[in-house]
């Protein structure tokens, strides 16, 4: 059986209430979806200096249009962070509990404001579970051929519903032409790109590529552009005349150098 979700429920944050929490204060906190009201309860802060209790108040209707009237207080506690400041904390008033929480939940057909934990209650995204992750993975699949490049994130984004339906076919539309037209290495150098910008002879750039210091990142034989200052230290080096097997060497021994980046290298 699928758990209540807290996305479902209403929502008190001492985070919300911190300004006011001043001993004596009244107020009202109000839950709205859109512009329609969807609840409310007022509230009173106890205690004579600090703040030690917010008393809540306010009515719930039951199944049956029943309405019942609540008026119960919920405990505060507080810690003195490491600059001084104070943070506080409801308790959860729900019986046996007693933990130190930053939100109450009062969820659906319940009475009582009480924590996450008495009520078992699940994050939204945590509720789809696996098959929801399944799922994804068979979209990406599926549309991996048209949109290469396209990833679970990408699917979930597309699916949530967030707009309008209108709007977000729009939007789905204009995202999945440009997956269809993405290139995850874009910006990458050819072969004869790479020589070109490290001053690199073919011929040298082969040699260095069979010694596997200079290797292409990409299927297709395309360079990362941060291969060019690399290239470029490799390129100086065989121009001062030193051997492949040196360069070897020293690329594997250089980082334990004092001073790695030294140009020109010191020969071994």
């Amino acid at each position: 059986m699928a758990k209540t979700v807290v996305e479902d429920c209403y929502k008190l944050t001492v985070h919300v209430l911190r300004p006011y929490l001043s001993a004596g204060w009244r107020g009202s906190v109000r839950w709205s979806r859109g512009e329609q009201e969807t609840g409310n309860i007022s509230y009173r802060v106890l205690g004579d200096i600090i703040p030690t209790a917010i008393r809540l108040m306010y009515s719930v209707t039951k199944w049956d249009e029943e309405k019942i009237s609540l008026d119960y207080t919920v405990e505060l506690t507080a810690t003195t962070l490491a600059w001084g400041a104070v943070r506080y904390w409801f308790v959860c008033p729900l019986r046996g509990c007693g933990r130190r929480v930053g939100c109450l939940y009062l969820p659906p057909g319940g009475n009582y404001f009480g924590c996450r934990h008495c009520y078992d209650l699940a994050y939204e995204s945590n509720q789809a579970g696996v098959w929801s992750h399944v799922f994804d993975l068979l979209d990406v699949a599926l549309m991996q051929k048209d949109y290469p490049g396209i990833t679970q994130k990408d699917v979930r984004a597309l699916n949530a519903d967030k707009t309008t339906p209108h709007m977000k076919q729009l939007e789905k539309e204009r995202y999945l032409r440009w997956l269809q037209n993405y290139d995850p290495h874009e910006g990458y150098l050819s072969s004869d790109e790479l020589c070109r910008k490290c001053k690199l002879s073919c011929d040298n750039l082969s040699k260095l590529e069979d010694a596997r210091l200079l290797l292409p990142d990409t299927t297709d034989r395309r360079y990362r552009p941060k291969l060019v200052g690399w290239g470029r230290k490799l390129a100086y080096l065989l121009r001062r005349d030193w051997s492949i097997e040196e360069i070897q060497a020293w690329s594997k021994e250089r980082w334990k150098l004092k001073n790695p980046k030294q140009r020109p290298p010191k020969r071994g």
